[in-house]
């Protein structure tokens, strides 16, 4: 397989405002995040069921990953998959939704009153309905072949899966009674278990690797992957997908569970590291790149997440899946999300603001719309984040727990600092 810009088409993107919207909401979940965890302390951190650590896991799962990834499928799915997204403008409607469902999700699981997993459902459902239908148009219609465009298919059909499951439990939560679509044999920790791993696997890990086929060689100027390797990585994505949606609705153990996860386990956090690695390595642009060190980092994390969640099926100790969830939500994911950012914000913005003036006047490159100082100080304060949060797991005490909290607010508020100064540059170079 060769990577060509020809598949891309930059010029059939959304109005900026569309990814914008979605990419500033993200830091500001990682400061929610490390405020929480901050005034509580150890409180509710001894597992990951319990209600802090829940609240803050899915502010990096939906306030982070979700919103920033739901950004860039608005995004790529005109550019890459040569299909406009109807209605775009509701996008901003998507927006507005999802964060009033996620605000009512992690107010319920913080310890809240009950009834704020009803608001929740109800918002993040109208939300997402309003965000898929649209885009399952969409994908329905792009005529674009090739492993990327397919990608994004599964990654969307993840993202509906979770949907599913998220929603069961958040209506069991709130205590009303179970409707027969909702209904389903499967046992508490199993319907736990899978909606985890259809999140990490076939959304968020079917939707990190499909970019990053295009992502990599075009930014970067690296090879593209060996034409097989995508569609065993899809292979393996999609056998997960279906396995862990069955298990919802069947009876199954939680160990069961682990071992439907697997086959996308092993194409997400081995064969695309693999990958990834070796094209960093053999890239053609050699100068010094920052970027670089958050694909460095996640993708030394990646083995460590699989080994993580073995270990976590494999012991009965409540530390194993805080680790195996640290890992996954902020030392694989959100540190790409994080690199992915601080390469596609500059991008857009020249595109967008910068492009139509080249020519007329002076213009700053996309590289000096984000110089690299901000991009390490990111990286620097991530990376130590992930640091502290592994040794309060470890030491599990209230001063480490606040100190990690103190670690996501700083990079929630140096990764508002890094999207901010690119459109503030934008801004001014147009004016």
């Amino acid at each position: 397989m060769t990577f060509s810009m020809a598949s891309v088409r930059p010029e059939q993107g959304p109005p900026l405002s569309v990814p914008l919207a979605f990419f500033f909401t993200a830091p500001f979940a990682l400061i929610a995040a490390g405020v929480l965890i901050a005034v509580r302390g150890s409180e509710g951190l001894a597992s990951m069921w319990g209600n802090t650590a829940l609240a803050a896991a899915h502010l990096g799962a939906v306030g982070l990953l979700l919103f920033v990834m739901i950004g860039a499928l608005y995004q790529m799915l005109p550019t890459v998959g040569g299909a406009a997204v109807p209605g775009i403008r509701l996008a901003h409607g998507v927006h507005a939704l999802l964060l009033a469902g996620a605000a009512a999700l992690i107010v319920g699981q913080s310890g809240g009153p009950v009834g704020a997993f009803t608001w929740a459902v109800a918002a993040l459902l109208a939300g997402l309905l309003l965000f898929l239908t649209p885009t399952g148009v969409a994908l329905a219609r792009s005529r674009a072949e090739g492993p990327t465009v397919w990608g994004l298919r599964v990654a969307v059909l993840g993202l509906t899966a979770v949907v599913f499951a998220g929603l069961r439990l958040a209506w069991i939560r709130s205590g009303a009674p179970t409707p027969g679509v909702l209904a389903s044999p499967t046992g508490w920790l199993t319907l736990r278990i899978a909606h985890a791993h259809l999140g990490f696997l076939a959304w968020i890990g079917g939707l990190l690797t499909a970019v990053s086929w295009q992502v990599v060689p075009m930014f970067f100027l690296a090879p593209a992957p060996p034409r097989a390797l995508p569609w065993v990585t899809l292979g393996g994505v999609a056998a997960s997908l279906v396995g862990l949606f069955t298990a919802l609705f069947v009876d199954v153990e939680p160990s069961t569970v682990v071992w439907l996860a697997l086959p996308g386990a092993l194409a997400v956090w081995l064969a695309h590291p693999a990958w990834t690695l070796t094209a960093l390595r053999k890239r053609a642009r050699r100068r010094k790149d920052a970027t670089l060190w958050f694909w460095w980092l996640a993708m030394g994390v990646a083995p460590l997440c699989l080994a993580a969640g073995a270990a976590s099926a494999a012991f009965d100790s409540p530390k194993l899946p805080l680790v195996y969830g640290t890992l996954v939500l902020f030392g694989w994911a959100g540190a790409l999300v994080h690199g992915m950012l601080t390469r596609v914000v500059p991008f857009l913005v020249w595109l967008h603001w910068c492009a139509p003036h080249v020519g007329s006047r002076p213009m700053p490159s996309v590289r000096e719309l984000l110089p690299q100082r901000p991009i390490a100080v990111g990286f620097t304060v991530h990376a130590s984040t992930l640091v502290a949060a592994l040794a309060a797991i470890a030491l599990d005490s209230s001063l480490a727990w606040r100190g990690l909290g103190v670690g996501l607010a700083a990079t929630g508020c140096v990764l508002l600092w890094e999207v901010g100064t690119v459109v503030a540059r934008g801004r001014a170079a147009t004016r």
